[in-house]
């Protein structure tokens, strides 16, 4: 008996929405039970029948490394994926085969179907290249081979190059204890560290889907048609239709407000940009899409309401919100609280900028900032890569004190943002050569440098590219550094 993979694949269709429990086995070993409720809950236990996995549409449940369940409650926007030996890439086979969202299958055309046994039961062999590797790399795709049960349509097998999947003693619409989704033992929460990311993704994809939208109603698609099974004596064809569309990002923005332009959104190439009323949109892709497509696309879009406040309002908003994370982020970088102590000996890996003036923070957190901003014009890809050190504690040091300090170790070099860096209009910054006398360095020595060169002296120091002693016969006659 022959079948075909039409006839095959709908035998596949045929399971969804239907409840599967089956035995799990990977490579030859058996790993243990699944129980599938279309279309959230599923539990898997080990070959010792421990619960490792539960999931229902609330929450999910992980056996941790100590054995005791993590739990986490379950959003619209959390990613949710099994590792592992994966259960639902033999149970849920048949989306593999199924367009998502406008673009084609995985899984391609594949051979034609072959009778085989798998742990005693009869299937349909039948093997796929994977088309999604080989859209993304350019490179021919691996080949998957699926083995679909000729009795129930439940994947019995999935064999990779680099494993086996396999199910045996498959029921189907059997019905479960809702109880078998839930779990009552122990349990502790995710970590917080491990969930922070999810978190934050979570708040900005609600925040995401407060924001009015434009409507896109017209988008330029192709169909491919591939003959499937007819008769050329009568006419008669079947054809499998593939409609096959575009990728494309649409971006938005209020004209008046400027583009909000960022890495993630500017990365992908733009095709076409345009402003109609108070919008601006753009086309990015990276498949060239026609003009007169993008065009029409854009004549197509059912605009979105405009945000409620007057723009100057959101743009006062948005400046005032930039500089409290500048804010946050520079004390962040200024280290409150370290002790020099901590940063002396070792590698010498850190160039410090160490305050010794306590006076005014506001001058102290100006001039620091300005130390480690980009340089300027052809220098914006350099910065001044220092680790603050900002402690009462170092208040009035001397330089003999530091070098007392410091000893024969690293660091060979400090910066101090002493009285003068801190009340001087120009804030130079302390440079002081702190490396020993067996090297050649002046122990001791100093030269001051404006914050707006500390990227240079700082750049090349941290390599031993250039000598403490040029950046000081490089300063002017009030022995500030000002550039080369």
């Amino acid at each position: 008996m022959s079948m075909t993979w039409p006839r095959v694949r709908g035998l596949s269709y045929s399971t969804m929405g239907r409840s599967v429990r089956a035995e799990m086995w990977a490579d030859g070993t058996h790993t243990g039970k699944v129980w599938f409720q279309p279309p959230t809950s599923w539990r898997i236990e080990n070959a010792s029948g421990e619960v490792t996995y539960i999931e229902n549409a609330t929450d999910e449940y992980r056996r941790g490394d100590d054995g005791v369940m993590v739990h986490v409650v379950k959003s619209p926007h959390r990613w949710v994926m099994m590792t592992g030996d994966a259960p639902h890439l033999l149970l849920q086979a048949h989306s593999m085969w199924l367009p998502q969202r406008g673009v084609p299958a995985q899984l391609g055309y594949p051979t034609a179907p072959r009778q085989v046994d798998v742990r005693g039961r009869t299937g349909w062999e039948v093997q796929f290249t994977d088309q999604l590797t080989n859209q993304l790399t350019n490179q021919p795709g691996s080949t998957i081979t699926y083995v679909i049960d000729a009795e129930t349509g439940v994947a019995l097998s999935r064999s990779t190059s680099g494993t086996v999947l396999e199910l045996s003693n498959p029921v189907i619409d059997e019905p479960f204890d809702p109880a078998s989704f839930t779990w009552t033992g122990p349990t502790r929460d995710e970590e917080d560290l491990a969930n922070a990311g999810q978190r934050e993704y979570e708040a900005k994809m609600q925040a995401l889907s407060q924001i009015p939208a434009a409507e896109v109603t017209w988008t330029p698609g192709t169909i491919q048609a591939r003959p499937i099974d007819g008769d050329p004596r009568t006419g008669a064809l079947n054809q499998e239709i593939m409609p096959r569309y575009q990728d494309f990002t649409l971006r938005q923005w209020v004209t008046e407000l400027g583009d909000p332009a960022g890495e993630l959104s500017t990365r992908t190439p733009l095709l076409h940009r345009a402003t109609v009323g108070p919008w601006t949109y753009e086309i990015r892709g990276h498949t060239p899409i026609d003009t007169g497509d993008c065009e029409r696309i854009i004549a197509s879009i059912i605009p979105a309401d405009l945000p409620s406040a007057p723009a100057d309002q959101i743009r006062e908003a948005i400046d005032l919100e930039a500089a409290e994370q500048a804010d946050a982020e520079l004390t962040r970088m200024l280290g409150t609280g370290r002790r020099l102590d901590d940063y002396l000996g070792g590698d010498g890996g850190d160039s410090l900028l160490i305050r010794t003036d306590f006076g005014d923070d506001s001058k102290w957190r100006e001039a620091a900032a300005a130390a480690m901003a980009p340089g300027e014009g052809e220098n914006s890809d350099f910065s001044a890569c220092l680790t603050c050190i900002d402690n009462p504690e170092n208040n009035g040091l001397s330089i003999p004190d530091l070098l007392e300090r410091i000893g024969d170790h690293p660091p060979y070099y400090v910066f101090l943002a002493d009285h003068t860096t801190i009340t001087d209009p120009e804030h130079p910054i302390l440079a002081v050569d702190t490396g020993p006398e067996d090297f050649g360095s002046t122990r001791g020595q100093t030269v001051r440098v404006i914050p707006s060169q500390m990227w240079s002296i700082e750049n090349n120091l941290s390599i031993s590219n250039m000598d403490f002693d040029e950046f000081v016969e490089s300063a002017d006659q009030d022995g500030v550094h000002r550039g080369f």
